[in-house]
């Protein structure tokens, strides 16, 4: 009989209902992936090669807490949510293959990963999921429709000179109907922002956002290939004074919403001192209409750049806070009124030349003249799905609760190490609360939670340890540093495997592997392919177990790992001989 012969329609592994063609949806995180939800409420995410299926299974569980990462690495596996894979899955004709093969013989590598949250937390995200899945998904309308929307379904090319024009006339209006029709406006735009004309580029840039912000949700794709981009250019040194952080600024300025977690990716340049004015225009551009939305990223990391040695600096930071209207930043711009250090700043409409001390009294103005009615104008505007966090007269204290967070960590350590590992773990959390209520300390909290997990495994507690490992594990993977995060993720599939609940670990292996193959450390790689190929061997799909263990095997032999080499070509041969014996029984 051919394989491939069972070829049956997508099922949702939790509810057996059909689930309809995953969507493409923006902002993507960790891969080019897209979504789905069933009636029941899981979400799934389609990888199309089947080799992603850790950063499928990250993406899957951000998903369903509609983007709160926070929210998701509370979540413990099998108490708060269920997950599943479904594999051997075509996109082109929405048709799992179970045998992972067609009718021909062609290989089928796709798979869904699906993940569905407990009824009280699904309760609090399904509405945003679902939202954002029908606002934000590319939208399905027939020609006839779509030639009506979009003016004329006749291939159109813009030349450069009439973009320049638009954008030098500011007709934003016009350059959407023109990006609807010609997609490479926008890369048009975008060259404007290398101009060697300065307010041409500025022009640019708030072109740029604005066009952008319009178009998220009918052209979802257009606009996320667009953030990308920039964030590609950001990321070259060569290219910060080019716009692209500014532009990114003025994206999330127009679509906070969809584009507002991206601020993160943008404070984290701020560890580039040729980056620091851009990133400071941005944050204080978004933060003049969502002080919320910048007060719950990274907002305390920002006082450090009124004392910064470069003028433009420090005028920018000044600025951005009077922008923000942030108390919390009087006291030091009070001290910088009189710095006479000269700068250029746009200020949203015009190149302004002006002093570090003329920003700093006009922050100070800014924030004084903020009346009771602005302020509650301001809580009126916020967006309640950019989550806020604490404002400005709770935090006059920060400092103070700093400074006695660092005195618990540091006597926390100490006892760790003198053996008084329940002391220990009694102040490791209280110095966790008091981090999480400073808010933007994540470095901390994440090494905080990595030794509370080690404490609670010390002492028995492997429940407790897990979601320890896990907040740990995102912060890591969210401040891009893979080598913390392959060590957590080992921690993690070290407690599933003492519980036995390998396909829980699953995941993680996949995870684990595609960090370790970025670092090109291949004695890890290898040990992360034999587990993966034990639990294949455990679930039955010996194909995929063996497929593992020869590609760990090759790894060993490449690396001179000569006795795991010996050892895992033991197990092959017992598999194949298995895998054999299973055949002639079935042929008899």
């Amino acid at each position: 009989m051919a394989r491939g012969t069972s070829a049956r329609r997508p099922l949702c592994p939790f509810c057996d209902r059909p689930i309809e063609r995953p969507k493409e949806v923006e902002p993507r995180r960790l891969g080019d992936f897209d979504y789905g939800v069933c009636k029941c409420g899981a979400v799934y995410v389609h990888d199309v090669t089947g080799h992603n299926l850790g950063a499928a299974y990250v993406e899957a569980l951000g998903f369903a807490c509609n983007d709160d990462w926070d929210l998701a690495w509370s979540l413990a596996p099998g108490e708060d949510y269920e997950d599943a894979v479904l594999e051997g899955y075509d996109f082109k004709s929405h048709v799992v293959y179970p045998t992972g093969h067609t009718t021909e013989g062609k290989r089928v590598k796709g798979a869904l990963s699906f993940i569905r949250l407990i009824k009280d937390v699904r309760d609090v995200t399904q509405a945003g999921v679902k939202r954002r899945l029908k606002t934000l998904s590319e939208p399905q309308i027939s020609e006839k429709d779509r030639e009506k929307h979009y003016f004329d379904r006749r291939t159109h090319r813009f030349s450069k000179q009439e973009v320049q024009a638009c954008v030098e006339s500011r007709d934003i209006d016009r350059l959407k109907e023109m990006a609807l029709r010609d997609p490479l406006v926008l890369r048009k735009i975008q060259r404007l922002l290398y101009s060697a004309d300065e307010e041409m580029m500025w022009k640019a840039v708030n072109a740029l956002g604005r066009v952008a912000g319009l178009l998220a949700t009918e052209r979802p794709t257009l606009v996320g290939d667009l953030v990308r981009r920039l964030l590609l250019a950001t990321g070259d040194s060569a290219a910060t004074n080019w716009g692209s952080v500014e532009t990114i600024g003025e994206i999330i300025r127009n679509q906070p919403i969809i584009y507002g977690s991206f601020l993160q990716n943008l404070i984290e340049f701020l560890e580039d001192p040729p980056s620091r004015p851009s990133v400071l225009w941005a944050i204080g551009r978004v933060g003049e209409l969502y002080p919320k939305l910048v007060r719950s990223k990274a907002f305390f990391s920002l006082f450090s750049m009124l004392n910064d040695s470069s003028a433009k600096v420090r005028g920018h930071a000044a600025w951005a806070f009077g922008r923000i209207r942030a108390r919390e930043a009087l006291r030091l711009l009070k001290e910088m009124v009189d710095d006479p250090e000269k700068l250029s700043l746009f200020n949203g409409k015009k190149i302004v030349h002006t002093s570090v001390g003329k920003l700093a009294r006009d922050a100070i103005k800014r924030i004084k003249d903020q009346t009771a009615n602005d302020q509650k104008e301001n809580r009126m505007s916020e967006q309640v799905a950019l989550n806020p966090q604490e404002d400005g007269d709770e935090t006059e204290d920060k400092d103070e609760r700093l400074s006695e967070a660092e005195a618990l960590y540091e006597g926390a350590r100490d006892l760790s190490n003198r053996g008084m590992s329940m002391d220990a773990l009694q102040k490791f959390e209280e110095a966790l609360g008091l981090f999480e209520a400073i808010g933007d300390r994540d470095v901390e909290v994440a090494n905080i939670c990595e030794k509370i997990g080690d404490l609670r495994v010390m002492r028995g507690n492997l429940k407790g340890a897990m979601p320890a490992y896990q907040r740990a594990m995102t912060i890591c993977e969210k401040k891009h540093d893979p080598i913390s995060t392959v060590l957590l993720i080992e921690k993690i599939i070290d407690l599933y495997r003492h519980d036995k609940e390998l396909d829980k670990a699953f995941p993680y292996y996949f995870r684990a592997l595609e960090l370790v193959e970025e670092l090109q450390d291949a004695g890890r790689a290898g040990l992360y392919l034999t587990g993966i190929g034990d639990i294949y061997q455990r679930k039955g799909e010996l194909d995929n177990a063996l497929d593992a263990y020869k590609t760990a095997h090759k790894i060993y032999q490449e690396t001179a790992s000569r006795e795991r080499a010996e050892l895992l070509e033991k197990g092959i041969k017992e598999l194949e001989g298995k895998m054999s014996g299973i055949s002639v029984s079935e042929g008899q």
